[in-house]
């Protein structure tokens, strides 16, 4: 009984590392019945040590799952790995052609199932349609479930053609929401009918197209539960179970997030989320503790706190799902196709000027989040890479205007001034909630009144931010291949 629920409670955690070789607590925690391991940024320095990692974590057990959070955009984990990377969700929706969404999961997918990655962990379906949000932005197909739902099917489809797992994420919906849960606790108030009306609705889609594992929200449905739902048994077991039918794993999101832990230990809340339903508890800090974690699992069923049968159940699912895995055909990519197709799509739609190969490029952008990197520095970076003589600043946080000090002090009136007497290009990321954005987009585009246009990098709302008159293009996110293109486009010869 001991061994078993010793490598049951193992078997219920997904945990992060540090470093880009597996650490012996690690390999021993493998061994020992580990459910699975995620990687970030922290673990990946090229595709052949990521390959060399996995297949290092599966000698120990090969049945092991190896996760990796790869929604597409700005942000990739596998950046020095992977030289195609995934277009965001927001303009696959905007393209809004699901084969091309589907060949873009394809690609993405075999790309993982090439360096031993097996489990996905994406599409994001939540509905943006709080264009506030201050986390989702593009990393949702769109504002409408409709789109939503269409594509992350899409997308599912696309990942199980290559051979891996996918999963949508953040159960029950995180796209009406004012406060980012890697900080605070969001709370979502509205009725049950509404919640399956917009929320729910991209998930019984892809529930109902195979999807392999769901990833819960840190986030209280006040119609449900005043518990958040990675820690509700109401939203995971009777929602999610029981009326959607769900019978795949269930993962939380990493639980060392503010929502969860500003009011209980990460050991708790794993404990919490397992008993609430959930079959693999997430502790993705590198710093994570895989055999202290299984202590605490241990101890709660000892203690009467957690059933034997509900951790039984979860490594059980997690089992079967490896099982399933194993069996799999993983198939090649297919060499970047569908992002250059994307890029193509977004220059051949949109009118950019032609303004020679020595722009000024003023990219302001959202400050970095606690819970990844972008794999590029900004703008400057992309458009001196196309054409050496183009400079540029990037500008994060709040760049307040200057009230009572010298102008030549603030970054954005050096900005302004560096791009006199050049064609000035200015991008935006989600500036409809960012005010000193607005302010800096205003202040920039009023004192360059020629040869000026504005790139829309976040979602394509902020587009009507645009000063009248001021030519402008959106991205619907950052991914580099896209902006390499229209980099070109801007900077080539009139």
């Amino acid at each position: 009984m001991s061994d078993q629920l010793d490598r049951d409670a193992a078997g219920s955690l997904v945990v992060g590392f540090a470093g880009t070789s597996a650490p012996d607590e690690l390999r021993r925690a493998v061994a020992g019945g580990l459910g699975a391991v995620i990687l970030f940024t922290r673990n990946v320095a090229d595709a052949e040590q990521v390959a060399a990692l996995t297949a290092a974590l599966r000698a120990e057990r090969p049945d092991l799952i190896v996760a990796i959070d790869h929604e597409g955009g700005e942000f990739s984990h596998l950046a020095p790995a992977n030289p195609w990377p995934l277009a965001s969700p927001r303009l696959l929706g905007d393209l809004d052609d699901v084969d091309l969404t589907r060949a873009a999961a394809r690609d993405a997918a075999a790309t993982l199932a090439a360096l031993g990655i097996d489990l996905m962990l994406a599409p994001s379906v939540d509905v943006n349609s709080n264009p506030a949000n201050p986390i989702i932005s593009t990393r949702s197909f769109g504002r409408t479930a409709d789109v939503v739902a269409r594509h992350g099917v899409a997308f599912v489809e696309g990942v199980h053609a290559a051979g891996i797992a996918a999963c949508p994420k953040h159960f029950p919906g995180h796209g009406d929401v004012a406060v980012d849960s890697h900080t605070d606790l969001p709370r979502v108030d509205r009725s049950i009918e509404e919640v399956a009306a917009v929320e729910l609705a991209p998930f019984r889609a892809t529930i109902a197209a195979g999807a392999d594992v769901v990833m819960s929200a840190h986030i209280i449905f006040s119609a449900y539960d005043d518990q958040p739902a990675t820690l509700s048994h109401r939203v995971l077991t009777g929602l999610l179970r029981e009326e959607l039918g769900f019978t795949g794993v269930i993962t939380t999101d990493a639980l060392e997030m503010q929502a969860i832990t500003k009011n209980r230990s990460i050991e708790d809340a794993a404990v919490a989320s397992i008993g609430a339903g959930a079959d693999l508890a997430m502790i993705a800090v590198g710093t994570a503790d895989p055999q202290a974690l299984t202590a605490r699992v241990v101890d709660a069923v000892r203690t009467g706190t957690l059933p034997a049968e509900r951790v039984a159940d979860a490594a059980s699912r997690v089992r079967a799902l490896a099982t399933s895995l194993g069996q799999r055909s993983r198939q090649p990519g297919l060499d970047g196709a569908p992002i250059r197709e994307v890029a193509a799509r977004v220059v051949a739609g949109q009118t950019f000027p032609a303004f020679g190969a020595t722009p000024y490029v003023v990219d302001l952008t959202q400050g970095l989040h606690p819970a990844w990197n972008p794999y590029f520095s900004g703008l400057p970076e992309i458009f001196t890479r196309v054409a050496p003589g183009a400079e540029g600043v990037v500008l994060r946080g709040e760049h307040h205007l200057t009230d009572n000090g010298e102008p030549q002090d603030d970054a954005i009136a050096k900005a302004a001034k560096a791009a006199q007497g050049r064609p000035l290009v200015i991008a935006v990321q989600d500036a409809g909630r960012t005010p000193w954005m607005r302010e800096a987009l205003n202040h920039l585009v009023q004192g360059h009144p020629d040869n000026v246009f504005v790139l829309c990098t976040g979602i394509p709302e902020d587009q009507a931010l645009v000063p009248a008159g001021t030519p402008s293009a959106t991205t619907s996110g950052r991914n580099v291949i896209v902006l390499e293109a229209i980099a070109k486009a801007l900077t080539r010869e009139g």
